[in-house]
């Protein structure tokens, strides 16, 4: 196996796992998604960082999507759905119910830190 192989092997595996991070079976700690139409996603915004920063989420049309939300102060997450979705959040934990009517890719994110928090795969 030549050396550029070997790197190209190394950078597709890095990056699978990096995907499996952001979503799984229902009940994982990171995001679930998809199947049995519940999706959960785990986000934590602390120091002016958000995670997860910007990965896919499997969620299915019409079934509801929770924002599972630990903050160190309040904000709002913007969901650029059809029609666009703002989530208001206090400090502390806090659960958020959203649901997308429309298939296709749907970003969520935080305005205030200008970060992609998690694409929402809907079909």
């Amino acid at each position: 196996m030549s050396r550029r192989t070997a790197t190209l092997s190394t950078l597709a595996l890095a990056a699978a796992l990096a995907l499996t991070g952001c979503s799984g079976d229902s009940g994982s700690t990171g995001g679930s998604g998809g199947s049995g139409g519940r999706t959960t996603i785990d986000i934590t915004i602390r120091g002016g960082k958000v995670t997860p920063h910007g990965g896919r989420v499997k969620a299915e049309v019409g079934k509801p999507v929770t924002l599972h939300i630990d903050a160190d102060k309040a904000g709002e997450i913007h969901v650029h759905s059809t029609p666009e979705q703002h989530i208001d959040f206090g400090q502390g934990v806090s659960d958020k119910r959203l649901t997308i009517d429309k298939p296709g890719i749907v970003d969520v994110e935080d305005h205030a830190l200008d970060q992609v928090i998690v694409q929402l795969q809907v079909s």
